[in-house]
């Protein structure tokens, strides 16, 4: 019973598709790298989505960070645990500005210490984030 209700969860957590708004894993690789398969971050994050070495190593995705299906496999193999996380603690789906974070920022929400509060462009990445999903624009 436990793992149909996680797996009905799972499902909601899915972007619904609309003309009139942006999958949540478009969004991301929007606001991360503009879909630059090739970028590189400060911290040596890697492909559209901006991961960061360390989890490609803990998956079992090939590394090749400039191909954007095995990167979205990554992604979601990160967020689908960072999404366990947060509807264990409030008991609901992060909306599209807490999904961000959870990416961006994930201690903001998971219940680990936080080392500094959001900054005002992080908010706004978060919002930009938010309207893409919504709107699509």
């Amino acid at each position: 019973m436990k793992r149909i209700a996680l797996s009905i969860v799972f499902a909601l957590m899915l972007p619904v598709p609309s003309a009139l708004c942006m999958d949540r894993m478009d969004a991301l690789s929007q606001i991360e790298s503009r879909n630059n398969d090739h970028a590189i971050g400060a911290q040596r994050e890697v492909s559209r989505y901006q991961i960061l070495p360390a989890y490609w190593k803990q998956t079992n995705v090939a590394w090749r960070p400039t191909d954007p299906d095995a990167a979205r496999s990554v992604v979601e193999w990160i967020m689908q645990a960072r999404c366990r996380a947060f509807v264990a603690r409030y008991r609901r789906l992060p909306d599209n500005f807490e999904y961000y974070l959870l990416w961006h920022r994930p201690a903001c929400y998971i219940g680990r210490p936080v080392p500094r509060p959001l900054t005002l462009a992080e908010i706004n990445r978060g919002r930009r984030f938010a309207s893409l999903c919504e709107s699509g624009s």
